[in-house]
Formats: C-alpha cells, structure tokens, sequence
C-alpha cells in the first residue's frame, strides 16, 4: 500500500513539474520579440521610375513585286541603305513592252480618225447610228488598250513608295521574275516605332491624366537619351501577362545608326508637380488602413525594441509607394512589414533575414 501512495506521489510531481515546465514555455513564446521589416525615411526620390525592354520596329515592312513579269536588268540598291521616296529600286527589260504600247498608239489613232470621219457622214445621212456606235466603241477600246499598255510599260521601273531601308534583297540581277513575284523587302523609316507592355497600373494612371516624361536609351550608347512620342496603345490585355501594348515614335538620329530589331530601354518618369514642402515617400505596406478615420504607421524605437503607431496625412500613390506629406520625420524607423497584429508597445526585433 505504501509503495502505491510513494507511485502517485511522484507521478503528481511529474505532472507539476510538466505544467511549470509548460508555463514557462508558453511565458517565453509570449515574450519573444515579433520579428518585423524596417524602413528608414529618408531623403529619396520615390521608386516610380519604370524602366521596360523594347525593340525598335519600322513603321511599316513590305516585300515589293512588279505588277508585269520580264527579265530583270536594272537593281541599283544594296541591303542596309536607304532609298529615298521615288528613286528607283529596279527595273525590267522595257522593250517588249514599248512595242506593245507603239501598236496600241496606232490603234488608238486610226480608231480616233475613222471617229472623226464617221461623224460628219452621220450628220449628213450617210451612217447608220449602229455604224456610228462601233466607231465609237472601236475607238474606247483603242484608249483603254494604249492607256493599259502605257501603265504595263510605267510598270516596268519599281520605284521607292517611301523612305525605304532595304532590309533583304529576294532576287539577283538578270533573273526572269513573274508578276506579283518577291523582289526586295523595304521598311518604312520615316518613321521608327517602339513598343513595349505595361501593366495595368501603369495604364491607368496614363486613362487618369498623370503626365509621363518617357525617354530611350542604348546599352552602346550610354550618353543618348531619345525622347519618345505616344502613338497608340492596344485596349486588349495580354491573357497571360495582363499588360498592353503601347507603341511610341522614336525619332532618328542623326548621330547614331538605329535600324529595326535593335533592342533599346524605355524609361518612363511621372510628370511630378514641385513640391512646396518636405514630403517622404514609405512602402505601402507600411501604411496602417485598418482605422476608418485615419492612416497610421509603426514607429521603431530602438532604445525599448518596441513599436507606437502614429498618424499621418496620405498624399499620392505612386507604384508601391504613397506619399507621407506629414507625421514622420527623417531618420526614424517604421514597420513596413508585419503590422497587422501589432499593439502599442509592443517588442519587436528586425527581420534580416532567414
């Protein structure tokens, strides 16, 4: 009996040594510091700038044909030069040509005469109206075949619709070429083009108003800055990426060669007032919504380890970041991650890392 009563004695001061032991646990995990992120206001320009790969594109690329076959002996161009609007490309052997517009010449004029001969007699009685109409469709059909084969002959010379960098040459010289057959590929570069995605974000600051200062620049070329003008933008998101396609000009300059395919950095820089007062821009996340009336941040002090919120007067969002236009002072040290279960006074440590 005894040694039962000496079992329970012990086994009760197991249990009260494994609740002590539980309650000093539980009273270490309480008092354990919350790890948080820190921020430190300090003198910055906001993290607003927006910088997106693009490539530079020709207005327009075509591949120009003849609109008549023949053999090809005219082709003074060379891939990577630019032919100026109207200067000749290339050009077919014309002879067959003129002399299909020589034969269509005379029958147009012997057309034209047996017209002008025909309508006296009409006039006089001595032509039937039947008679008169074959003359005169004689001689319309005689204009239409010497106007068809004066625009067959003009078709022999191909000549630059635009500015046009001739980017691939499809035929050699002396080659035999049918109508509508590839002969050079040309771009359009009166005007060059850029394009890049941009987030939704981004758009709708653009819908909003929000001036933009957008600027281009090479990685070979670190001093060129090349303004970009706005062109258009496409009001469909990609499905994937939810971004849409905007497309600038870029102009050409004249101290550097940029030709399509090449691959800039598109800068883009909001259009901020001045500012009359100090202001500082925080992480978002660092800003406290969860009161109805007012914003709040968690200040950091580093003397106690321990957090008070304060607030502040939201001005602008920008990106991530929102503007603080009063409550915070230079130096100081806010939460800007893990605020959703603080409390005033509160200890807290640093979060460096894992």
């Amino acid at each position: 009996m005894q040694k039962v009563l000496r079992m329970k004695r012990v086994m009760v001061a197991l249990v009260c040594f494994a609740l002590i032991g539980c309650q000093a646990d539980s009273a270490e995990t309480v008092a354990s510091p919350k790890p948080v992120r820190l921020f430190e206001v300090q003198e910055q320009e906001p993290l607003q700038t927006r910088q997106f790969v693009g490539r530079v594109n020709a207005l327009t690329t075509v591949d120009l044909a003849f609109q008549v076959g023949g053999e090809l002996v005219e082709l003074p161009i060379q891939q990577g030069s630019v032919v100026p609007a109207g200067e000749l490309i290339a050009a077919l052997d014309p002879t067959d040509y003129q002399r299909q517009l020589e034969q269509a010449k005379v029958q147009y004029d012997q057309a034209r005469r047996e017209l002008e001969r025909g309508r006296p007699l009409r006039e006089k009685g001595f032509l039937t109206p039947s008679a008169l109409d074959t003359l005169e469709s004689n001689f319309e059909l005689a204009r239409v075949a010497r106007d068809r084969a004066q625009r067959n002959l003009d078709y022999t010379r191909l000549h630059a619709p635009f500015d046009a960098l001739i980017s691939r040459r499809l035929i050699e010289r002396f080659s035999s070429v049918q109508a509508g057959m590839s002969l050079v590929r040309v771009q359009d570069v009166t005007e060059l083009r850029v394009q890049i995605n941009v987030p939704e974000q981004l758009m709708m600051q653009a819908q909003r108003g929000q001036g933009h200062e957008i600027y281009a620049s090479f990685s070979q070329l670190p001093d060129l800055r090349l303004p970009l003008t706005y062109r258009e933008h496409a009001t469909e998101a990609d499905p994937v990426t939810q971004t849409y396609a905007v497309t600038f000009a870029l102009p050409r300059p004249e101290e550097a060669s940029i030709l399509p395919g090449m691959t800039l950095t598109v800068t883009v820089l909001p259009d901020l007032p001045v500012q009359t007062q100090t202001t500082w821009w925080i992480p978002f996340s660092a800003l406290d919504t969860r009161q109805a009336d007012a914003f709040q941040v968690w200040i950091y002090d580093a003397a106690s380890a321990q957090v008070m919120p304060r607030q502040v007067e939201v001005g602008r969002l920008l990106a991530d970041q929102v503007e603080i236009l009063q409550g915070l002072s230079l130096g100081e040290q806010i939460v800007s991650s893990g605020i959703s279960h603080l409390h005033p006074g509160q200890p807290v440590r640093p979060f460096s890392g894992f």
